[in-house]
């Protein structure tokens, strides 16, 4: 509250901040709220385990300390959008991120093939992305945070929200046919699987952009009348444009154009893109499951759960994901081929990830400490418990 009055104003200097960056999957925004929001039926029947008020308290805590922030994603409005709880979700996940959000996994993935592609077309492929976590976040994430949090709710359109859940309800019912197929092929290994899956991401899009030029021609001779899926253009035509502008920028000329893109979405290199060899990994795991036995479905969530992971890990010093895709991730090979760095915690290893939080505060010195202290007040770190009371 300064200055007051008349009071000149003045510049004050704070030390710069190193944020670790921590992803939580929605399954644990989800019980964190449902632990602390009387408006739910687990709060009232007082089913929930205590686990998710201590990880609430140790991340906001954290967050306020100015030593950790945890960016939402484009996952978490989507899986919360169509709760009956949107806005609850809404308010969990935006306080432990501070207005710092990860671009739209599409986004991100574009990013990376565009880097990738600058790469390949000057016979460098093996070379590292010059990608880092500041290129994949709108914010700044090492910023002093304000105490105020300034938010808009959408009111979405019910239909837009019924249309949202049809949509995953058909990706689900897509990938549990492919587990069909899995449950089959005993003789496969799990480098075949790899190889499939992440060679299957340049033919998609080729096939994805050819279907969008059909229709655009079928729209423009009159054959098809526009409707509302075709005013925004797939994602795979803007991450194809995207090459286009890498190849452009390395002298490749229009005539040759199409001829080395087909040549670059078939090439292997491919495999080593960083969301593409997680993803084409993680599916490969399952593929396994399935052909050793695995009887039980795939859950709703899984493909977002993948898409999410597959795009974010690198860029994250840790995350807290679901049980499931924690388990695959410690299996070999992907242990060892998936080194970004990045600690996994789920709730096979809940307790360490708490630990692990622990040692955040316990290794900030003395002096960040009393900045705190000094900047927001001596009750600042406080738990805000009371979110929705």
């Amino acid at each position: 509250m300064y200055p007051k009055g008349n009071e000149p104003t003045a510049r004050y200097r704070l030390p710069k901040l190193n944020k670790k960056v921590i992803y939580i999957d929605q399954f644990a925004i989800s019980n964190m709220m449902k632990a602390l929001n009387p408006q739910t039926k687990a709060y009232k029947k007082g089913t929930m385990d205590a686990f998710w008020v201590r990880l609430f308290e140790r991340l906001d805590s954290l967050c306020k300390l100015q030593l950790i922030i945890c960016p939402d994603s484009d996952s978490h409005d989507d899986e919360s959008i169509v709760s009956p709880f949107f806005k609850a979700l809404k308010r969990m996940y935006e306080l432990l991120s501070h207005g710092v959000s990860f671009h739209d996994h599409e986004t991100i993935k574009r990013f990376q093939v565009y880097e990738h592609a600058k790469n390949w077309v000057t016979g460098n492929s093996e070379e590292e992305l010059a990608l880092n976590v500041h290129s994949v976040i709108r914010g700044n994430i090492n910023a002093w945070q304000d105490r105020l949090i300034i938010s808009v709710n959408m009111n979405y359109d019910q239909s837009w929200i019924d249309d949202l859940r049809k949509m995953r309800g058909k990706i689900h019912q897509g990938l549990n046919e492919v587990f069909k197929r899995w449950q089959s092929e005993k003789n496969n290994t799990f480098d075949d699987w790899f190889k499939e899956e992440s060679m299957a991401f340049g033919k998609s899009a080729l096939q994805i952009y050819l279907n969008y030029l059909k229709r655009f021609v079928e729209i423009s001779s009159g054959q098809a009348e526009l409707n509302d899926n075709d005013i925004f253009p797939p994602s795979a035509v803007i991450l194809i444009h995207s090459i286009h502008d890498a190849f452009r920028g390395a002298g490749i000329q229009d005539p040759d154009m199409w001829q080395k893109t087909i040549e670059y979405l078939s090439d292997p290199s491919l495999q080593n893109i960083p969301f593409n060899q997680i993803s084409s990994m993680l599916y490969a795991a399952i593929a396994r499951k399935a052909a050793a036995g695995r009887k039980q479905p795939l859950n709703q969530g899984m493909n977002n759960d993948i898409a999410t992971i597959s795009a974010l890990l690198p860029y994250c010093d840790a995350i807290f994901i679901d049980k499931e895709c924690y388990g695959y991730l410690r299996e070999k090979p992907l242990v060892d081929k998936i080194n970004y760095g990045t600690k996994l915690f789920s709730l096979t290893n809940k307790e360490e990830f708490i630990e692990y939080l622990d040692g955040i505060e316990q290794a900030a010195s003395r002096e960040h400490l009393a900045k705190i202290d000094e900047v927001y007040g001596h009750s600042w770190k406080k738990p805000y418990t009371t979110l929705y009371k």
